[in-house]
């Protein structure tokens, strides 16, 4: 029986967090979606209010530079919390990659 209780615990412990209230359907903290758009917004051309979010999802990159760095960058090997964001702007799609407090913002190419 304390075995069962135990593992229900851990089950609760490690289960899916709830979204902060202020956050979007997705999870996302607003100023996170913003920042995923605006570059997104930079790049095309098109209006960030135009720019729809499709998919978001936490994840953690294995380098500072969020699985993205350039042939002549130097990117720190170390585990890094974020966010792997797909938009759709324009008729295309494009997959963002930040950081947790989109610190850092890179569109994969």
């Amino acid at each position: 029986m304390l075995l069962l209780s135990g593992l229900a615990l851990l089950a609760a412990a490690c289960g899916p967090r709830a979204a902060p209230p202020e956050a979007t359907p997705l999870g996302l903290q607003p100023d996170v979606a913003a920042a995923a758009k605006e570059t997104v917004s930079e790049e095309t051309g098109v209006p960030a209010e135009e720019i729809e979010i499709v998919q978001a999802n936490q994840v953690e990159w294995t380098d500072t530079c969020l699985e993205l760095g350039g042939e002549d960058e130097f990117c720190g090997q170390a585990l890094t919390p974020g966010w792997r964001i797909m938009l759709q702007a324009g008729g295309e799609e494009y997959e963002v990659h930040t950081d947790l407090g989109a610190d850092t913002v890179r569109i994969k190419r």
